[in-house]
């Protein structure tokens, strides 16, 4: 029986509205990205939110009673769906983000993934509990603790840490799979595993040096 593949892995970062969470992500996924890192993004709101604005077709339909209704414009597509309950965070890279490498989430304070706490400019906006799996702070000034401390503009040292941390097994090489033309979404754990593989037997065949793209047919 085959291992069951492991998950995408998820940082959290959380603090008080106002401390520069998103500032700071916005320059950490860039860093990330510019490593060859695939990168997403969830953001959680405790405000209630209509992200499809009134009079928009998509909006109309839905109160006509479309679940789900969607759009797609280009290289982009949205789905509104209703849901009974929120999903939680790894119900949702489940679902949508099995292709990232790692997925960075902003706010979910309730759940229980490894999480850096962001503060600000001082430790005055410490919360009053902490994450269960807490990596460290991201705050300007001094904090009294024994866990890594970065700043706000600690977007390449923040990089390092989670890419030491959580991605030491993940192949930088891009690996997509498909079978009798469909495209099969494959999970980083799944993607080093055929990239190594692969790389290795290719690179024993005579008169291969070290390839640095291998395309692989099978079948007419």
């Amino acid at each position: 029986m085959s291992a069951e593949p492991d998950p995408v892995p998820i940082v959290s970062f959380t603090g008080r509205s106002g401390t520069g969470k998103t500032s700071l992500l916005e320059k950490l996924v860039a860093e990330l990205v510019s490593r060859g890192i695939r990168t997403g993004v969830i953001k959680h709101t405790v405000h209630a939110a209509e992200f499809d604005g009134s009079g928009k077709d998509t909006h109309r339909l839905r109160l006509a009673g479309a679940s789900p209704a969607a759009i797609q414009s280009g290289g982009l597509f949205a789905l509104f769906q209703p849901l009974e309950q929120p999903l939680s965070l790894d119900q949702i890279v489940d679902q949508y983000c099995t292709l990232c490498d790692i997925v960075i989430a902003e706010g979910f304070k309730s759940e229980r993934q490894p999480a850096f706490v962001v503060l600000g400019e001082n430790a005055d906006a410490m919360p009053e509990a902490l994450p269960e799996k807490l990596l460290g702070f991201v705050c300007d000034g001094p904090v009294d603790t024994d866990r890594p401390v970065f700043t706000r503009e600690d977007a390449k040292p923040l990089a390092d840490f989670i890419q030491q941390t959580f991605l030491k097994e993940v192949s930088r090489s891009e690996v997509r799979v498909w079978a009798d033309g469909e495209f099969i979404p494959v999970k980083p754990f799944v993607k080093a595993f055929i990239g190594r593989t692969v790389k290795g037997m290719v690179s024993a065949l005579k008169g291969v040096r070290d390839p640095e793209k291998i395309h692989i047919k099978i079948g007419r």
